[in-house]
């Protein structure tokens, strides 16, 4: 559910904001929860980050954990 409010954010433009809601939910669960689908779906919203956005740090630091 906190991955769909993200997804409403980065479709409302705050790219972001998004991402960093994103961390926050990754990083709050263990090895074994970040994986599957909740991986599948940050990773979808990381992918779909208009390129402007990809200096961002959110945006960066999502990678840096998605990668990791």
């Amino acid at each position: 559910m906190a991955i769909d409010a993200a997804e409403c954010v980065h479709h409302d433009g705050d790219t972001e904001e998004a991402c960093q809601h994103v961390l926050t939910v990754l990083t709050a669960l263990s090895d074994a929860s970040r994986s599957g689908l909740v991986r599948h779906r940050a990773t979808d919203l990381y992918y779909s980050s208009p390129a402007q956005h990809q200096k961002e740090s959110a945006v960066r630091d999502l990678r840096d954990v998605l990668t990791a």
